[in-house]
This record gives C-alpha cells, sequence and structure tokens, in this order.
C-alpha cells in the first residue's frame, strides 16, 4: 500500500497540468521510517526534447535538489511521478525500459477532464499495481 497526502497529489495534479501538453515529472519523497508514506513532491523539468508529448527524462538537476534534501532533512527519495497527457494510468514500455526495480512509480492521466491516478512498482520487469491511499 502507498500512502500519498493529498496536497501531494494536488500539486502534482497542477504541475501535469501547467506541462500540457508535454509530460510532467517529478521526484518523490517519504520522511522517516515509513517509506511508503509519500509526504512531498519535488517537481522536474521534463529533459526529452524529441518526444516530451510521449517521453519524460528527470533532469540531473532535480536529483541534485532531492539528494540535498535527503542530506539536510529526515526525508527520503521513495520513486518518482509523471503525467499521461492523453490519459490513463497503465505504464508504457518506455515507462518499464527507464524503471528502477522496488521504487515507487506514480502515474497520473489527465486526459479530458478526469484525472485518474495510479502507484506501481516494477517487479522483475514488469510493473505491479499498488494500492493508493490518500491521506490527510
Amino acid at each position: 500500500m502507498v500512502k500519498v497526502l493529498r496536497r501531494v497529489l494536488e500539486s502534482v495534479a497542477v504541475h501535469a497540468e501547467e506541462s500540457l501538453p508535454c509530460e510532467c515529472c517529478g521526484i518523490l519523497l517519504a520522511q522517516g521510517n515509513d517509506l511508503s508514506a509519500v509526504n512531498c513532491a519535488l517537481p522536474a523539468e521534463n529533459t526529452d526534447r524529441e518526444r516530451p508529448q510521449q517521453r519524460y527524462s528527470l533532469g540531473h538537476q532535480a536529483h541534485i535538489r532531492a539528494v540535498e534534501r535527503e542530506a539536510s532533512s529526515d526525508d527520503r527519495i521513495v520513486g518518482y511521478y509523471h503525467s499521461h497527457p492523453d490519459g490513463g494510468t497503465q505504464p508504457s514500455r518506455c515507462d518499464t525500459t527507464q524503471a528502477v526495480v522496488g521504487v515507487i512509480y506514480l502515474i497520473i492521466g489527465i486526459g479530458g477532464r478526469s484525472i485518474e491516478w495510479a502507484s506501481w512498482r516494477l517487479v522483475g520487469n514488469h510493473f505491479v499495481r499498488e494500492p493508493l491511499e490518500v491521506v490527510e
């Protein structure tokens, strides 16, 4: 089970909408020992210059900021997020090839007027959906 603060989901939704028609991306952090409780999202620049509407590449500066935050606080990098501007939360083949085993991948589908969320983890060479609980 992945727990995500409502304010974190709201900030990711704003980032996704502001990034349209391109995918947005960022880093997910948890505090303390509960690495399944996401309490912060650090927005990143999508540095994919070839197909940013269908793919994302997390910029190095985002990783540097996240590691600096880990060094100066109790926060830990637990995963990543990105959007699918055409909707849907199913990981793409490209998502699978970029993924790291064991971390959280939060995908926001923002097609049309609805917003969908899903949490995934790479197990072996395929994604497994994890239950997502929104907490206050």
